[in-house]
């Protein structure tokens, strides 16, 4: 009702584009496919795909892989298509129920695009920025509304296998053949998910404090935008420790242009994985 949708507790399968094992755990968490270290230092990740791990097995994805360098309990909140909304509310739901000592938002460009949307794949929450002040909307989600005009849908599915019945109809029919988007933007929110993002870091941050845990921000992806520097930016005004690994990866592709099939294949790869663990486990040692 309020995120839109989340992982499925205590499910575990291979039955994905990729193959690879997926385990949730009873908190609705994927797991890091080993036993969970000792120690009371919780580390929790929240973010998109790139956190979840789309792509890799539970053990490759970076949280895991941040788990075994630290030798610390990283919890893996991430999960596969969030808006920079949709993590920052997670994690709110998630310090509730969990005691955690550093909390990790990592986020791509896209993601605060994805933030000017009430509805991706399903309806989903936003925020309007009125006055300063984040006002949420489209919650609690009404999931049995949310299927009101797709009964269509199956059919649409079936011709859209064939490129040539997608080309005729994208021209003799477009407003039926598109209508009922999977991605449906909030046209006075168009251009304003950074200032929501930078809204929200200080709403987050505020959260962490209370609850006595450290805050940090990092920005994933091949390269970055000028939107996510500027929320990258804005964190760091307010003492909130950040790590562009967008840009770092660009200028390591540039000297060496091999990274980006090492590191990427649509989502990371076990090495580009490793490679972010690297880099946070670093960050993080440097702040104790």
């Amino acid at each position: 009702p309020t995120l839109g949708y989340v992982p499925k507790p205590n499910f575990e399968s291979r039955d994905n584009h990729w193959g690879t094992v997926v385990t949730i755990d009873a908190d609705g968490l994927r797991a890091n496919g080993a036993p969970t270290p000792p120690g009371d230092e919780v580390v929790l990740t929240v973010g998109d795909s790139f956190t979840f791990g789309d792509e890799v097995d539970d053990d490759e994805a970076w949280p895991a892989q941040l788990e075994r360098i630290l030798r610390r309990p990283v919890r893996n909140g991430g999960v596969f298509g969030y808006s920079f909304v949709q993590m920052v509310l997670r994690a709110e739901l998630l310090l509730e129920r969990m005691p955690v000592k550093t909390l990790i938002v990592s986020f791509i460009p896209d993601d605060l695009t994805r933030g000017e949307y009430s509805r991706r794949y399903t309806p989903v929450p936003f925020f309007d920025l009125v006055d300063g002040q984040l006002l949420l909307r489209n919650v609690p989600i009404d999931h049995a509304a949310a299927t009101h005009g797709d009964s269509d849908k199956a059919l649409k599915d079936a011709l859209g296998h064939s490129a040539l019945v997608d080309a005729v109809l994208a021209n003799v029919a477009r407003q039926w053949w598109f209508e009922n988007e999977k991605q449906v933007r909030v046209p006075h929110l168009t251009g304003q998910g950074d200032e929501i993002a930078m809204a929200l870091v200080e709403r987050l941050l505020q959260q962490c404090r209370e609850r006595s845990a450290r805050l940090v921000l990092v920005l994933q992806d091949r390269r970055p935008t000028p939107e996510a520097l500027a929320v990258l930016r804005h964190a760091e005004s307010l003492g909130v420790p950040t790590l562009d690994l967008a840009s770092r990866f660009q200028e390591l592709r540039t000297a060496d242009p091999s990274l980006e099939d090492r590191y990427f294949d649509g989502h990371m790869t076990e090495a580009g994985n490793r490679w972010v663990a690297e880099q946070v486990a670093e960050l993080l040692r440097s702040l104790r």
